[in-house]
């Protein structure tokens, strides 16, 4: 899958979607190639302390994916599998293009 341009951001809409698959990464890179989190909870009692909202261009249309911890009580810094959540299995190819390409 081509990224042509991607956007992060609290706004895009995740609602409906669901978890499709993991990537093993580390925090670092994610911020490195996403920035900050769209959404963070310290609440080690939450089931997400740390979530992206994406959208990625691929030059013939958009997918959509969020990339989230699931149940850990805390933000993993170290590699971790990360969840990725969508709408269909785009969003896992989209999400390992996007962070394995940076």
């Amino acid at each position: 899958m081509l990224v042509v341009d991607y956007e992060v951001d609290e706004v895009i809409d995740m609602n409906m979607s669901s978890y499709r698959g993991v990537i093993k990464t580390t925090y670092a890179k994610l911020v490195e190639v996403l920035g900050k989190p769209t959404y963070t909870d310290s609440d080690p009692y939450e089931k997400v302390n740390a979530e992206w909202n994406v959208e990625v261009d691929t030059g013939e249309g958009f997918v959509k994916f969020s990339i989230y911890n699931w149940k850990t009580g805390y933000v993993p810094t170290d590699e971790y599998d990360w969840h990725i959540g969508g709408f269909n299995s785009d969003a896992v190819d989209a999400a390992y293009e996007l962070i394995n390409a940076s």
